[in-house]
């Protein structure tokens, strides 16, 4: 999974800093190998969104897939205050700064808003660790509200969905296909 990550974020010809993820899915279709080739395709481009496709293979065959909607060119709006939530499940984890600094060296997502004081835990780390926690091989994570490095998150699993808490805010849904 995270050779696919690097594949993905090290896209030649492709920026991305400033951006964010709004959506992503992760499928696996057959064991992990070392010999495993990528390829990314842009599949939509335009100047709020642009959809890429990263596939791993192994002998031509594809093992895994990551399709990432990335919101661009975004500018920051008068916060809205989000509705608070009573109810949020049970804790997860926290993300440290220094794991969120060390995911992304390790992916190289060097997005800037991965990288401050205040960090913002990456979509992609989110979906590891969910696809850790639930040993899922399909699933598919929306995006609703940053997650903060140093802030518990709290997970509430209703059949397929989770949906995934922090300060008493929702900040992803996941579905497990």
């Amino acid at each position: 999974m995270i050779d696919l990550f690097r594949a993905f974020t090290t896209k030649e010809d492709f920026f991305y800093d400033g951006a964010f993820i709004a959506k992503i899915k992760y499928q696996r279709f057959q064991p992990k190998s070392h010999k495993e080739t990528y390829k990314n395709e842009i599949v939509k481009s335009n100047r709020r969104l642009c959809v890429i496709n990263c596939s791993g293979y192994i002998d031509n065959q594809i093992a895994e897939s990551l399709t990432v909607y990335l919101m661009m060119n975004v500018t920051v709006k008068d916060s809205v205050q989000p509705e608070i939530i009573k109810d949020t499940g049970t804790l997860w984890r926290s993300f440290s700064k220094e794991e969120i600094a060390d995911f992304s060296h390790l992916t190289g997502d060097t997005n800037s808003i991965h990288l401050t004081e205040n960090p913002v835990v990456q979509g992609m780390f989110i979906l590891k660790e969910l696809c850790d926690t639930t040993k899922t091989k399909e699933i598919e994570v929306k995006y609703i509200y940053p997650v903060y490095g140093c802030t518990p998150v709290y997970i509430k699993h209703e059949g397929n969905l989770i949906n995934g808490f922090s300060n008493g805010i929702l900040c992803f849904q996941a579905i497990l296909l």
